[in-house]
């Protein structure tokens, strides 16, 4: 009996030992770490969620103006033209930004491919205006390679106008930051702020794909410009 509670002594003992050896040291520092690591991930989540939400409504909304243009490749020349009701001498800025050199045509269509920095404004031009008549000023732009796909933005920008279209705006549609279907633009950058606010930019942008010249869609054609939403398949690169 006494060698059974004997042995009985040794596993208590044995356990005990090991239990010290494997035992984990309590580190508030590294908990508080993995915690606030933990948070800043969900408030990340949380952020991208609230802004594809905001996009989504944005993009559902019906615009307060209407803006109908089409696009005329003819090898080298882009020509845009157009109507509207936004207001005689209003503004539209364009933009042309390639997309990267590996992505295929399926993911351009699906709005999933990255593009490139924005060519330049001196190079393919800066943007067209609204004549009296509503119709947008006939311009010709300048595709720098007709062997690389674009996309194509025209953008109308309410804050970027003169202050006698802004009060025209205020006058038919009510103030600037309640335009119906407004979209952001450009995202708030504090380093920007003196230029642009702490606020994001916000208007209509249009969209169309340009392919490759000998591609469908590339010369000779006409085409539509379609509501779309900054930063579609955009990133910087």
């Amino acid at each position: 009996m006494y060698s059974h509670r004997f042995a009985i002594v040794l596993l208590i003992l044995s356990s005990c030992i090991i239990l010290s050896a494997c035992r984990v040291v309590f580190d508030p520092t590294a908990q508080n770490a993995e915690q606030k690591e933990v948070q800043k991930e969900h408030r990340q989540k949380v952020k991208v969620q609230e802004q594809e939400e905001v996009a989504q409504e944005e993009a559902e909304e019906e615009p307060a103006f209407t803006i109908n243009a089409s696009l005329t490749l003819d090898g080298e020349n882009m020509v845009i033209s157009g109507d509207t009701d936004l207001p005689p001498d209003t503004i539209l800025k364009i933009s042309l930004k390639p997309y990267k050199g590996n992505a295929t045509v399926e993911e351009i269509e699906e709005n999933s491919a990255v593009t490139l920095n924005e060519v330049p404004a001196n190079i393919v031009g800066i943007g067209t205006s609204v004549q009296e008549d509503g119709t947008i000023s006939t311009k010709t732009f300048v595709r720098p390679d007709t062997s690389t796909r674009y996309r194509f933005e025209l953008v109308f920008e309410p804050e970027g106008q003169e202050e006698k279209i802004k009060q025209q705006l205020i006058e038919q549609a009510g103030s600037l930051d309640e335009l119906a279907g407004l979209q952001v633009i450009k995202e708030a950058d504090p380093e920007d702020s003196m230029v642009h606010g702490d606020d994001p930019v916000k208007g209509y942008i249009q969209t169309l794909n340009i392919m490759k010249a000998d591609e469908q869609n590339g010369d000779g054609v006409t085409l539509e410009f379609e509501r779309g939403k900054h930063g579609d398949g955009s990133g910087a690169s």
